[in-house]
């Protein structure tokens, strides 16, 4: 068996190093070059897995911090305050478009005149 089949066979066995690959802290050739010079010694290998161990410890309490912070949040939220807020601004829009003209403006744009002139005439002659 080549080295490069027992690096297969190694990463196989510890799957936690393609997230050091993912995470763009080491390549591939790197951990293979580490494979070939020291093969699969425990002691050494055990630095590369406790870092992706800590890693993805780290993102996880993160996400979980986050969902927390989240979860807070929207127990502060008075739902009533929010359905007032949203009636307020509905109204405030109804009452701009009563003022602009609402959709009647663009009616008559899109139109055109009602009354079409001959091509000849010109200025109202």
């Amino acid at each position: 068996m080549t080295k490069k089949e027992e690096f297969k066979n190694f990463v196989s066995t510890h799957p936690s190093l393609v997230n050091i690959v993912k995470d763009k802290s080491h390549s591939w050739q790197d951990l293979f070059e580490v494979y070939d010079l020291y093969g699969n010694d425990e002691n050494l290998w055990n630095k590369y897995l406790n870092t992706v161990d800590n890693s993805s410890q780290s993102k996880d309490t993160s996400k979980m911090n986050s969902i927390g912070e989240l979860t807070k949040l929207f127990k502060n939220v008075n739902i009533d305050n929010v359905q007032k807020y949203i009636d307020t601004a509905q109204k405030a829009i109804g009452v701009i478009q009563e003022l602009t003209g609402g959709g009647a403006a663009a009616e008559v744009i899109s139109k055109g005149p009602s009354v079409s002139r001959p091509i000849n005439k010109i200025f109202e002659d």
